[in-house]
């Protein structure tokens, strides 16, 4: 299952103009990969319900990946609000269970 979708990625651009639709679309394949990439250093991965703060992090990496192409130095706060998602997601899932069995 996808990470994100492209109407997700829009969101995050602030785009609606569909003529744009197939250059995001061939960013999430990369952004996906990314994530993979950091959950793999903390030996996680994307559960089959894609959670939504790695939903988040894939689009806003997709995001990062589309407008590094028109405007490199605009495209850094995209990619840094993917770390702070994927950051999210590994503090929550390294955090030892507390309860009862």
């Amino acid at each position: 299952m996808p990470y994100c979708t492209v109407q997700d990625v829009k969101a995050v651009l602030r785009v609606t103009d569909s003529s744009f639709d197939a250059e995001i679309d061939a960013c999430i394949p990369s952004a996906e990969g990314l994530v993979d990439g950091f959950l793999k250093a903390y030996d996680l991965s994307v559960p089959a319900e894609v959670p939504q703060l790695v939903r988040d992090a894939a689009a806003h990496f997709a995001a990062w990946l589309f407008r590094r192409r028109r405007e490199p130095a605009e495209a850094e706060v995209f990619w840094n609000e993917a770390r702070r998602f994927i950051d999210a997601y590994v503090d929550a899932e390294a955090e030892a269970y507390v309860g009862s069995v």
